[in-house]
């Protein structure tokens, strides 16, 4: 591991050069591996030198003359990490002529004819790193001092040595140089679209490696508005819906804070249908005036833009409620998108982040096409269960209606019947008394008197009775609370004389509570039901009725039970509707237990009867909201 590390520095550091231009930092890498294993060489040879057993050179000779060369290579390379490519360069050719020319003019050509590769490497640094003109630069100037060594030449059989190795060397030389002019530019074009391809093949991977992440985000994200369209689907309430959306929503753009906001804009409110937070925390209580919500996000979320803030401490128009979900829980940062249905806004989906933690455009373009979904969904479920709600009182209606109608019904027969019984009997006792006073019959007259009175009394009470049952739930006394007891009792003083003649014994529950009702209306309730008991006692030698009350679940149920007659099963539902009677011959119109019934459902309960069956008694059954509770 450390060996690695080690090499990975030196790497850098030979990578390191200062140059903008790509193919002339590529040339000075190479030069730099050049300058370096030059040193390495010269280094080494100086070592070898002074180890090597009887050297005629001394020690500090060679000790400088390795200081001399490592110091003449080391300024260039010294030059080059500064970033001065072509100056360095330069300064190596300079070099490198100087030190040449000035050999072979000190010297005999012959002698110093293995150091022209000097020139020659010389020449080949201008001809590749450089370019054509400092190539024949160097050409001129290394033919020049050949040429005037051999013009400093007297004599003339070394001179024509001198002209013999010059003239291998020009043209060698030469011809290398027009080889390199032609090289050097093709290098550095092929060096250049190297270079221009892999730029071309880096971006192609890196616009590649972004198109990867990109369609994986974006699969996610398909991934989840699909999770979002099946959890819309299967949810069975507004709230449902919210929760299961800020659950994903946060899938995709992470925040600590999430919540769905429904607006009233004519009620001027703003209510939290639902949050998804991190940790055990609360939403604010609601509904709550669009104001504390702000007026300044409503304007945005209005023309269907999404609203930012990076610091709502920082905003001028901060409400109340923004500042304290700032110093309770660090939420600074808030996107919110508009919830639109058909154009109008109905709400908005709403996240919150820390301080620093800014949501960007992409966030509000993820949140949004969410926030499109959800609008749909809210608004849609919203007039589904409304459509429900009218189709359940639609049915509602039409349930009532059909009891209406029987009940139109049962009238109509009682019209045609029940009223035209009367009238016959007082249209034949007035013909009757007609004859009897034509025929001066006083103990007639005096019988069709009473027998026309009679009929007269009986429509009179079944008119006053149907009148009465007309005017149940249009006709209402100011609600209150009752004490039951009490009115039990005033309820039997009404009935005393039926209750004697029949000689009723009555047991009332002295635990009866207070309920909340229409007094008079639930006096009748009673008077109805205990007038009912006691008239239909039959042969029952010792009557009872018994008043009390029982628990079922958390409502108690009142009833009036009595050791009379009983009622067979068939008839249960049936002695509820108007003008039904077990007994024709009794006395009454058949209406009381059908006003009992309208009162008792006029308070919200219900009413029943149990019964065993004949001669076993019965035991009406009725529920009325306690004092306190209104429902």
């Amino acid at each position: 591991m450390r060996k690695t590390n080690v090499t990975s520095h030196i790497n850098t550091w030979l990578k390191s050069i200062p140059i903008q231009d790509p193919v002339d930092r590529q040339m000075a890498a190479l030069l730099q591996v050049i300058l370096l294993g030059f040193m390495t060489i010269f280094l080494l040879a100086g070592l070898v030198n002074l180890l090597l057993p009887g050297r005629t050179v001394p020690s500090q000779t060679i000790i400088i003359q390795i200081f001399i060369a490592l110091l003449t290579i080391g300024f260039p390379l010294f030059i080059l990490r500064r970033g001065a490519f072509r100056i360095s360069v330069f300064v190596i050719i300079a070099l490198l002529l100087i030190i040449e020319s000035y050999a072979i003019l000190a010297a005999d050509l012959r002698s110093v004819a293995e150091t022209l590769t000097f020139f020659t490497f010389a020449i080949l640094l201008a001809g590749l790193l450089m370019g054509q003109r400092t190539l024949v630069f160097t050409f001129a100037v290394s033919t020049g001092a050949i040429l005037l060594s051999i013009l400093r030449e007297q004599d003339a059989a070394l001179r024509l040595d001198r002209i013999t190795i010059a003239g291998n060397f020009i043209l060698l030389n030469g011809l290398m140089s027009l080889v390199l002019g032609r090289f050097g530019i093709t290098l550095r074009m092929a060096l250049q679209a190297a270079l221009e391809r892999e730029t071309e093949l880096k971006n192609e991977i890196r616009v590649r490696r972004q198109t990867e992440a990109t369609l994986q985000q974006f699969t996610k994200r398909l991934e989840i508005l699909h999770e979002i369209d099946r959890s819309l689907l299967s949810a069975q309430s507004v709230h449902d819906i919210a929760k299961g959306a800020l659950t994903r929503v946060r899938q995709l753009i992470p925040c600590p804070r999430a919540s769905v906001t429904l607006f009233d804009l004519e009620k001027n409110e703003a209510s939290f249908l639902a949050a998804d937070f991190d940790g055990m925390e609360t939403i604010p209580h609601t509904p709550i005036p669009l104001e504390e919500y702000g007026l300044n996000v409503l304007e945005e979320l209005q023309q269907n833009r999404p609203w930012f803030t990076d610091d709502m401490l920082k905003d001028p128009q901060a409400t109340e409620l923004d500042k304290k979900l700032v110093n309770q829980y660090g939420i600074h940062a808030w996107l919110s998108l508009p919830l639109l249905y058909r154009g109008r806004l109905i709400g908005a989906l709403n996240l919150g982040r820390g301080v620093g933690q800014r949501f960007t455009h992409r966030d509000a373009e993820i949140a949004h096409d969410i926030a499109n979904q959800l609008a749909v969904a809210l608004q849609q479920t919203r007039l589904y269960n409304a459509l429900q709600e009218e189709l359940t009182e639609h049915e509602k209606l039409i349930s009532q209606l059909e009891t209406s109608n029987a009940e139109l019904e049962r009238f109509t027969y009682t019209v045609s019947h029940d009223l035209r019984n009367p009238l016959v009997t007082i249209k034949g006792f007035l013909g009757m008394l007609e004859k009897d006073l034509r025929e001066n019959r006083p103990d007639r007259i005096q019988d069709d008197f009473r027998r026309i009175a009679g009929a007269a009394d009986k429509m009179d009470v079944l008119l006053s009775e149907l009148l009465e049952l007309s005017r149940i739930g249009r006709i209402v006394n100011p609600p209150e609370e009752v004490d039951l007891t009490a009115l039990t009792q005033e309820a039997l003083e009404t009935l005393d004389a039926r209750l004697r003649s029949s000689r009723v014994t009555m047991n009332i529950s002295p635990e009866l509570p207070c309920v909340y009702g229409d007094r008079i209306r639930l006096r009748e309730v009673l008077e109805n039901l205990i007038d009912n008991a006691a008239k239909y006692m039959g042969s029952q030698p010792n009557p009872i009725i018994e008043i009390g009350m029982r628990s079922q679940g958390e409502s108690p149920i009142f009833f009036v039970k009595d050791n009379g007659m009983g009622i067979e099963a068939s008839y249960h539902d049936r002695i509820f509707s108007l003008f039904e009677k077990l007994n024709p011959t009794l006395e009454g119109s058949g209406i009381g237990l059908a006003l009992v019934k309208r009162i008792v459902e006029m308070h919200g309960g219900q009413i029943w009867v149990e019964s065993e069956g004949l001669d076993k008694g019965s035991t009406f059954c009725f529920t009325i909201p306690l004092a306190g509770v209104r429902g």
